[in-house]
């Protein structure tokens, strides 16, 4: 009985939820409006192989993925190498990486399979595309809260 007083509740949420990102996008599109934001934020972008947004902020290189076949969906990448010079780092490696993971609020870390290299991404969903201006700068935070704690973690 339960269920029936909830299920048009839940629907109806789904049905706004998805509704509110049903506008398309194009690649290009996407690609433009965070070009600008960057732009305008003082960043210098581009467009990757990928066909994704680079930027560098404080030198790092991050990039913001352009999904168009899921509008609801921002999320900022980081790609960064740790030099695993000896067997105590490659023990500590996964083990930093799970610390970030459990300390760090929205971003996540990510090994890569050819040793010391690791990503970290902030992924979040939006209610429209242009939504994201309003975390970008938080997101990013977090992304460098989650190298922090990864790092910390490292040099213990």
């Amino acid at each position: 009985m339960r269920f029936s007083k909830v299920a048009p509740l839940s629907l109806a949420f789904v049905c706004v939820f998805t509704g509110a990102v049903s506008a398309q996008y194009s690649r290009a599109e996407l690609q433009k409006m965070y070009m600008t934001y960057l732009s305008v934020e003082g960043y210098s972008p581009s467009i990757d192989a990928d066909g994704d947004v680079a930027f560098k902020k404080e030198g790092r290189p991050f990039w913001i993925e352009v999904n168009e076949s899921d509008l609801g969906y921002f999320k900022i990448g980081y790609l960064a190498n740790y030099a695993l010079e000896y067997d105590y780092e490659e023990r500590q490696f996964p083990i930093a990486i799970d610390y970030a993971n459990r300390r760090t609020k929205v971003a996540k870390v990510y090994s890569m399979e050819d040793g010391g290299r690791f990503m970290i991404s902030a992924e979040i969903y939006v209610t429209k595309p242009e939504d994201f201006k309003a975390v970008f700068n938080r997101m990013i935070n977090a992304i460098n809260r989650a190298r922090g704690n990864f790092l910390e973690k490292m040099e213990e």
